[in-house]
């Protein structure tokens, strides 16, 4: 039996499908697990975990659970690792490029800069015994868009396990794990992402994060300006890359990464991806596809990144 599970989390929609199912309510478990989550880190409602630190911020230390302050805690590990190129405290930035983006008007240097000055990961402090977090400025504000659904995988995978789950494909709206099984799974084409896959990983009881900047844009007098922020200048990465997807183990790891890694680019991420024991595909501005050398076997294209350019796939 198969069961499977579609619903809306975290700003997507999520799917969970367990394989030879032997257990009826594993799907529906985790489900619940899953809107647990939303329910303490969407800052769209304000009794949120996320965003009663967030209106906290500058005053007082705001109690979380053990979910929550293991997110930050990773957080604050990838914002050291990456030198600033991921840090969850980018929320003044990311709420100013998605109002220029609804709007169509891009903002203006000086609220660019306002909000910049709020940015710094180390601005967010973590009370381990007290199960405590504290963001130390006024008008600070944590947004874990770049790490919640990778962390959501892993526990995922964790309770499904525990349930006795031996096969199963999880797919987290751009964060994919296949659970005791070898599965192909797709990467979108950034400059088509409604029609035909990029290409294929075959992925064997592992995962796959892509962060791209296709979804959210907007072309104001020729420019095209995204919602990926580089919390480093306060403006939208200019890495040349328009779409990263990492493959490993770590879904926390991979999703910050991944983050990063369109920011950073190719060059100086790598390295920092090999260390990880992670694999990548990044796809270029001018729709040139690099692959690195560990997905060699196990990636193939099948469609022109860009309808207009030729494909070029290089391995790092």
């Amino acid at each position: 039996m198969t069961l499977e599970k579609t619903f809306p989390a975290m700003g997507t929609l999520h799917t969970v499908t367990i394989f030879d199912a032997e257990d009826p309510g594993a799907a529906g478990d985790a489900r619940a697990y899953l809107m647990e989550l939303n329910r303490a880190w969407t800052c769209f409602q304000t009794d949120s975990q996320i965003s009663r630190i967030n209106r906290a911020a500058g005053r007082e230390a705001v109690s979380v659970d053990g979910d929550t302050l293991r997110v930050l805690q990773q957080a604050q590990r990838f914002q050291q690792l990456t030198g600033g190129a991921f840090d969850v405290t980018v929320g003044p930035l990311a709420d100013v490029w998605r109002r220029a983006i609804r709007q169509g008007q891009v903002p203006s240097d000086e609220a660019v800069w306002e909000a910049l000055e709020l940015v710094d990961g180390r601005d967010l402090t973590l009370d381990q015994p007290g199960r405590k977090a504290m963001l130390q400025k006024p008008g600070q504000r944590i947004d874990l868009g770049g790490i919640a659904k990778g962390y959501a995988a892993d526990g995922l995978r964790q309770r499904l396990r525990q349930r006795g789950v031996r096969r199963a494909l999880l797919d987290l709206g751009g964060t994919v794990v296949t659970l005791g099984c070898r599965l192909p799974v797709g990467i979108r084409n950034p400059f088509r992402p409604g029609g035909a896959p990029l290409g294929t990983l075959m992925l064997d009881d592992s995962c796959v994060v892509t962060s791209g900047v296709y979804e959210r844009f907007v072309c104001i007098e020729g420019r095209r300006y995204h919602h990926i922020v580089d919390p480093r200048t306060g403006f939208p990465a200019q890495s040349g890359i328009v779409s990263a997807s990492l493959v490993g183990q770590d879904g926390t790891a991979l999703d910050a990464m991944a983050t990063a890694a369109l920011i950073l680019g190719p060059e100086q991420s790598v390295p920092l991806l090999a260390a990880l024991d992670m694999e990548a595909v990044f796809v270029t501005t001018h729709g040139q596809v690099f692959v690195t050398r560990g997905l060699k076997s196990i990636f193939r294209l099948s469609s022109k990144p860009n309808a207009n350019i030729g494909a070029e796939q290089s391995v790092a």
